[in-house]
């Protein structure tokens, strides 16, 4: 399977010991990958609550929306960025990219060639550097901004991966058969997923997200993940999508987020 290949699939998608007795419930192990395995950033804690401003008010026009999208992404940065550093991680902001088109409008986005759904907002990373963000009618019009950190959380999550070698160490991954393919993706998905309940975790108290909201997370990443349609399930189930953002947002330790060791069970 080439990494060309491999990056589309991504983008349109703990250790053994935090899983006693599990061992054997490796259908497909990943082993010799130390980019995921044993990334340093395993060993750097916990990543710090984020000192950034209040969140602007997300509003209902398109230029109100993208204000308030960078606002989270630039919160993020400063979350992340020190934590990086101060463990000898390199760190470089994202690229941000804001499309979208006024109320009733056709619009159509593509990523690595794969048409985006033009009926929904959405956040990808498609190239590794650059979160493109494309603003639909549901994100202008709704009331609750929560759905919003919780789809810029976890591309965010894609992003650290990227930023630390995890997705070229996935790229570099060895597959016999097309399930083995499968799981692999899954596996880095649902990392994003706990990266991203980090991530969100990191900004919430300071971008002053409400404390009681936080039991929410979990169930939209869910919602998310049950509405696709796709049989094969890049990204994981919703219980399990469910539980690794839930993970990520209660420990706040990317050690937590080794899902290359988890059992097959937590990566369906």
């Amino acid at each position: 399977m080439t990494m060309k290949i491999r990056m589309i699939m991504a983008t349109a998608a703990t250790s053994v010991l935090l899983f006693p007795g599990t061992a054997t419930a490796l259908a497909y192990p990943v082993e010799d990958a130390p980019l995921l395995t044993g990334n340093p950033l395993y060993s750097a804690g916990k990543v710090p609550a984020a000192g950034c401003a209040d969140r602007p008010a997300k509003g209902k026009s398109l230029a109100s929306v993208k204000k308030h999208v960078k606002a989270l992404v630039t919160c993020m940065n400063d979350a992340w960025l020190p934590h990086l550093k101060e463990a000898d991680l390199s760190f470089v902001p994202p690229g941000l990219e804001m499309t979208g088109a006024p109320l009733g409008a056709k619009f159509e986005r593509y990523c690595f060639g794969a048409k985006m759904n033009p009926a929904r907002s959405e956040a990808v990373n498609c190239f590794g550097t650059n979160i493109s963000v494309h603003i639909r009618p549901d994100w202008i019009k709704a009331s609750d901004d929560l759905p919003i950190l919780v789809e810029l959380s976890s591309v965010y999550g894609e992003y650290v991966q990227h930023l630390v070698d995890i997705r070229e160490g996935y790229n570099a991954l060895h597959a016999d058969d097309d399930k083995e393919i499968q799981e692999q993706l899954r596996r880095y998905s649902l990392q994003a997923k706990c990266f991203g309940g980090i991530t969100a975790k990191s900004v919430w108290h300071a971008l002053g997200y409400q404390a009681k909201d936080a039991r929410r997370l979990p169930d939209l990443a869910k919602a998310d993940a049950d509405a696709s349609k796709s049989k094969d399930r890049y990204f994981g189930k919703g219980t399990n999508v469910a539980y690794w953002t839930k993970r990520g947002y209660s420990t706040s330790d990317p050690k937590s987020c080794k899902t290359w060791t988890a059992p097959s069970s937590k990566v369906s």
